[in-house]
């Protein structure tokens, strides 16, 4: 009869917490929707004499009135990744690329000329801000933590779908799995919040904990380091993301050519 008291009460506890996990969920996508925006562009690739364009759209999330905006670095642009696989193969091969016709897309679908101002490709963050400085846009504060999160906190995200499905808003929960010390740490989320790559994950108390990028392999091994061994999915900290924002903001863009930053 205790054992089976006791086992209630957990999962009592459980549950409300669950609650309270999709509670504040809900809260931050009500609060914070209009902040998680998509990013589109045209990437250039020039390689082995050939020139490729494509038309991408990736999401990101705007951390400052401004517009300045955070995203995956690789899912912006590639050619880093491109160039550490060669490198590691040995092959003689240049790739150049070029970021073209960047637009913020916010969610009532007004379209903002944007630049990228800062890649850091081993961390795989990039800062994209509007060229027209005098706007005021939804934003998610962030903030600092002090220290990590134990394993298995319970998680949720906010991210967007894509085109197809309007762009809409999307909420997933999950948990954290691990987490990896040594220079560049970071943490390992459970798979479907693993999917949202470019949007922030958040506690249950509403704070931004990291965002989900991706890390890739800096050598091959002998089998040719690919597929689950060459690319993952981590939740990059906050703080780091803080701290390269505060050299984002420092970079100054040039205005948009029409004189007016909205296009749309």
């Amino acid at each position: 009869m205790m054992a089976a008291g006791l086992l209630g009460a957990l999962a009592a506890i459980l549950s409300t917490a669950t609650a309270d996990l999709e509670s504040t969920a809900r809260a931050t996508a009500e609060g914070n929707g209009k902040a998680v925006v998509t990013i589109r562009l045209v990437l250039k690739l020039k390689t082995g004499g050939q020139e490729h364009e494509q038309k991408m759209e990736v999401p990101g999330v705007v951390i400052d009135p401004s517009g300045l905006t955070v995203a995956s670095a690789s899912s912006i642009d590639p050619s880093g990744v491109f160039r550490r696989m060669v490198d590691a193969q040995r092959q003689r091969m240049s790739i150049e690329s070029e970021v073209k016709e960047p637009v913020i897309l916010l969610e009532d679908g007004t379209e903002l000329e944007a630049a990228v101002v800062l890649k850091d490709t081993d961390l795989d963050l990039a800062f994209i801000r509007p060229r027209d400085a005098g706007l005021k846009l939804a934003a998610v504060s962030l903030k600092p933590r002090s220290g990590t999160v134990p394993l298995l906190t319970r998680i949720y995200v906010l991210g967007r779908l894509s085109k197809l499905a309007n762009r809409a808003l999307s909420v997933a929960t999950g948990e954290v799995r691990a987490y990896v010390r040594g220079p560049a740490p970071y943490y390992v989320a459970d798979g479907e919040t693993s999917s949202f790559v470019g949007s922030l994950a958040y506690t249950a108390d509403g704070a931004a904990l990291g965002l989900f990028v991706k890390r890739f392999a800096t050598t091959l091994d002998s089998s040719g380091g690919r597929g689950s061994d060459s690319v993952m999915t981590v939740l990059r900290p906050v703080d780091k993301v803080i701290e390269l924002a505060e050299q984002a903001r420092k970079i100054s863009v040039n205005p948009p050519e029409s004189g007016v930053g909205v296009l749309k």
